[in-house]
């Protein structure tokens, strides 16, 4: 009896040292991008080099330049490896292999044509050469932006557009780095531009004027909110109407597929911000024939809000995320412990400096769907809803104890972040953070794998002061 009870002991003492294990720790560096005064830096993270490690390419829009900080083993220079001075009327920068030279070029888009700097193990040669000689219609004093040709369907990755005043030229490069015309867009001027994509092209210099030729290369522009299928769903149709004519509402129509038969599911998600905050789902499974049920499958009435959205104004928001990789997205939701209704719970929150919060889950399960009632519950602070740094004060994009599952980010004030590890026998999340980080205050947090080792590493970027603290996690 001893021996069993001496063994059980021990290896409860042997889980917790692996646990214990498991909980990473961070190296820290904060770069400064040089900028002539502070308005905006846009960070790209890119495998420049080929070695499996990322870069940081910082753009400075109001200086024309962009800043290359290539990573090492011990971390990103504190300077830049290089910097660029951008020409005359450029658009837009990326990185393309448009040439047989080892690496991927620097493209860049201006005025005249298309020209691309080629690179030697991370450096980029000082003289451009031509790509495309073309009188584009971007203006001089256009500020620049970085593109991302792998945000792009499989078929577009390695397509560069030409901008002419009335149609676009499509370009593509072929394996043997042959320049090959083509789809031509004609454009469809509009007086107002109402939606706005990074991943775009922009011609003209005031925002009402200007032509938006978008990442699929169609000159048509989508002024609806709906898309297919859900825009013939005479039910959606006009939940979605009635919900626009009430102040403090709003809803999003998210797609995804939640019931793990390979067809998208469309739910459109209805948020009401009253005194108690709650969301309702309607739930429309998808057919193979691309049409929807004439009513919800499913309807769901829950206390809280998604834990993702562009809050505190939301325009887009959604609750569901597989944080437990068994291949069906659960519903994650965010709910106040206590309502704000007095002065005094005002006040004390002010005080506190943070929000207290239930987090939810519900599971879908086979046959039944989802529950109004929450599977799995916990406790945690947010910072309060007072900056644009609320939309990411809730995170679940980081694996930072290598499980395959998504832990949870909390962004505790605007210098602390609360990391809770995923954990399967406590239900989902482990109840005690144990993991405090201490961030840069006043940057937007984002998660990133920037060596490729399958830990998760953060960064926090300062926008307008050009200021990004980097943290690479570090296992014990």
């Amino acid at each position: 009896m001893k021996h069993w009870i001496g063994k059980t002991c021990f290896l409860f003492l042997l889980v917790g040292i692996v646990c214990a294990e498991s909980v990473p720790s961070f190296q820290r560096q904060v770069i400064q991008v040089p900028m002539s005064s502070p308005v905006w830096v846009q960070a790209s993270w890119k495998d420049i080099n080929g070695d499996g490690l990322l870069d940081l390419l910082a753009l400075v829009q109001i200086d024309n330049k962009a800043f290359i900080y290539i990573q090492e083993g011990s971390g990103f220079p504190l300077s830049p490896t290089q910097s660029v001075e951008l020409p005359e009327g450029t658009a837009w920068i990326s990185l393309y292999d448009v040439n047989e030279h080892p690496g991927k070029e620097m493209l860049i888009s201006t005025s005249r044509g298309l020209v691309y700097y080629r690179q030697n193990n991370g450096v980029f040669e000082i003289q451009p050469e031509q790509l495309i000689e073309a009188r584009q219609v971007f203006l001089n004093e256009s500020r620049p932006i970085f593109i991302d040709p792998n945000k792009r369907p499989e078929d577009l990755k390695n397509a560069i557009p030409v901008v002419f005043s009335d149609h676009t030229m499509i370009f593509n490069i072929d394996e043997n780095y042959r320049l090959n015309p083509g789809e031509k867009v004609q454009h469809q001027f509009k007086s107002s531009m109402k939606k706005f994509n990074w991943n775009s092209w922009s011609v003209g210099g005031r925002e009402s004027d200007q032509i938006r030729i978008r990442i699929l290369a169609r000159g048509e522009f989508e002024d609806d909110d709906l898309k297919k299928p859900e825009e013939d769903n005479e039910y959606i149709r006009n939940m979605v109407e009635r919900i626009k004519e009430k102040e403090m509402q709003a809803c999003s129509a998210v797609r995804e597929d939640i019931n793990g038969d390979g067809v998208e599911d469309v739910i459109l998600v209805h948020l009401v911000q009253d005194v108690d905050v709650r969301t309702n789902f309607a739930i429309f499974f998808g057919q193979k024939a691309g049409k929807l049920a004439k009513k919800p499958d499913q309807v769901l009435r829950c206390r809280g809000m998604p834990v993702w959205g562009d809050y505190p104004g939301p325009s887009f928001f959604s609750p569901f995320f597989d944080i437990n990789k068994d291949g069906y997205p659960e519903i994650v939701m965010i709910e106040l412990k206590e309502r704000l209704i007095s002065i005094s719970s005002l006040v004390e929150a002010i005080v506190s400096k943070g929000l207290d919060w239930v987090l939810t889950v519900r599971q879908f399960k086979e046959g039944k769907g989802y529950s109004n009632v929450a599977d799995f519950k916990m406790d945690i602070t947010t910072m309060l809803p007072v900056s644009e740094e609320f939309a990411d004060s809730i995170n679940l994009e980081g694996d930072f104890n290598a499980d395959g599952r998504p832990d949870l980010i909390i962004r505790r004030d605007r210098a602390l972040c609360d990391i809770y590890l995923s954990s399967l026998s406590n239900g989902f999340y482990e109840r005690e953070s144990k993991l405090q980080l201490d961030v840069l205050p006043g940057g937007r947090l984002f998660v990133e794998d920037f060596n490729s080792d399958g830990i998760s590493d953060i960064y926090v970027i300062d926008y307008e002061k050009g200021k990004i603290a980097v943290y690479l996690s570090e296992s014990p």
